[in-house]
């Protein structure tokens, strides 16, 4: 009985919160009050992108305006196996802050990034996942999620500093057939 109300309870909290659109404004917000500082130059990327229409970024925002929640969709990339530009994209930087895990927010922003993939046409959507991220792990196993292959996870951004910074993260890519 009380896993049922806990349940009941997650996805009001779930459905009280707002996924929408990035917007050019949303970008200082997602630094999480300096958390991720140093990812102010790929969250500026990531913008010009939307703009030019090849990603898509949702942000979830609480009842008060608190920016709890995002994730990055990329349609086209060199990387084919990742994303082809007309059949599979790749969902990556979902990210929910630590107190809004386990509340149904990260499920909403893999349904809206499905919805929006199925209208456009794709069937499938790839991810990246450390391989040590085992709450994520469990999430996008739940969400009908597969291991299909081994990544080495290493991948380089300039910092807010414009310092190159490389990061090494094993992980597994994982997909999912729309």
């Amino acid at each position: 009985m009380v896993e049922s109300i806990l349940n009941e309870t997650d996805s009001e909290i779930a459905e009280s919160i707002i996924i929408r659109p990035l917007l050019n404004t949303d970008l200082p917000a997602l630094e999480w009050d300096g958390e991720y500082l140093h990812f102010r130059n790929v969250f500026a990327d990531v913008y010009k992108k939307v703009e030019k229409g090849t990603v898509k970024a949702w942000v979830a925002v609480s009842q008060d305006g608190r920016m709890i929640g995002q994730v990055f969709l990329q349609l086209s990339s060199e990387r084919r196996e990742l994303a082809d530009g007309w059949n599979r994209g790749y969902l990556y930087s979902l990210r929910v802050r630590q107190s809004w895990q386990n509340q149904r927010v990260g499920s909403r922003l893999m349904d809206v990034v499905e919805d929006d993939l199925r209208k456009i046409g794709f069937t499938r959507v790839t991810l990246n996942v450390a391989r040590d991220n085992q709450g994520a792990i469990r999430l996008y196993s739940r969400l009908g999620y597969q291991i299909v292959a081994e990544e080495p996870g290493v991948w380089s951004y300039p910092d807010h500093e414009g310092v190159w910074r490389t990061v090494t993260e094993p992980s597994w890519r994982m997909e999912k057939r729309l």
